[in-house]
């Protein structure tokens, strides 16, 4: 069995308890758990200690939303301490809000426990060791729900990334996939060219989320970063999410309100476009 670097970014605090209990599927495994923070409570600090008293817990500045966080994290260890990285954080699930990948409609809190299923489910833990360690050639694991190589979540940014990876000294390989929401397993060792960065390099974290910034960027290189080293991407699930995906499906052909890239608001009732409003932004 490899050693393990769990790094854990807690912004939301009120999900800490969920997330320990979480974590309490890797009681069996040997593994390093680090957090960082933007806020220094107290009480969080101590249930993370009381969880696991040899946690290492840090606070950041808030830049970079998880990502920059997780560059800091990667500076602060020895990567050639460990064999595997598990990145996990703190994730927005407001009710009534949805995302599409791969063609599926999922509700934001769906999105969350399809990220945590793929990574850290008991069922997850086991079999993505036993994956990684049978196939030397598979460099990072996650939801396969939301494992996109889809043209769209990269034509915004296509520039920027191109940019970024000469930055790194590597080429864009043609096989394009990251895991949508940067819950993953890694090889340690292939994070390596990601030590470019700082966490000083990013961008202050809204509280509204605009694509484009680095950590936009840097979450689509995650993918690219590893297969440019020659390595695959692979996409896991354990549990079928069938009746929420049902379900959201359902309420889109019941109501869809659109932004359009041009700023105009759509809505549609059972796909009759009914209200229009132009250039609201």
């Amino acid at each position: 069995m490899g050693k393990i670097a769990v790094h854990l970014h807690l912004f939301y605090l009120d999900q800490l308890d969920d997330l320990l209990s979480h974590l309490q599927n890797m009681a069996d495994y040997p593994y390093d758990l680090f957090v960082t923070m933007v806020d220094d409570n107290a009480e969080a600090k101590q249930k993370i200690l009381t969880f696991k008293s040899d946690a290492k817990i840090w606070i950041v500045p808030n830049l970079g939303y998880d990502v920059g966080p997780f560059i800091d994290f990667l500076h602060k260890i020895n990567l050639n301490e460990y064999d595997y990285i598990i990145k996990i954080h703190t994730k927005r699930a407001k009710s009534g809000s949805y995302c599409i990948f791969n063609r599926h409609r999922f509700d934001m809190k769906t999105w969350r426990a399809m990220l945590l299923d793929a990574v850290i489910s008991r069922n997850a833990i086991e079999n993505n060791l036993r994956l990684l360690a049978q196939n030397d050639k598979i460099g990072m694991v996650g939801s396969d729900f939301i494992l996109t190589d889809e043209k769209c979540v990269y034509q915004n940014v296509t520039l920027q990334i191109e940019t970024e990876m000469v930055k790194i000294g590597m080429e864009i390989p043609k096989d394009k996939h990251f895991v949508a929401g940067t819950m993953f397993w890694a090889r340690a060792k292939l994070l390596k060219p990601l030590l470019v960065y700082k966490i000083e390099d990013f961008a202050v974290s809204e509280g509204q989320i605009h694509d484009g910034t680095l950590a936009h960027v840097i979450e689509r290189m995650f993918g690219l970063v590893i297969t440019a080293q020659g390595y695959q991407v692979r996409g896991v699930f354990y549990k079928k999410y069938l009746l929420n995906r049902f379900i959201a499906n359902f309420k889109r052909f019941i109501f869809q309100k659109k932004l359009t890239r041009q700023g105009n608001e759509i809505i549609k009732i059972c796909k009759i476009p009914v209200y229009h409003r132009k250039e609201i932004l």
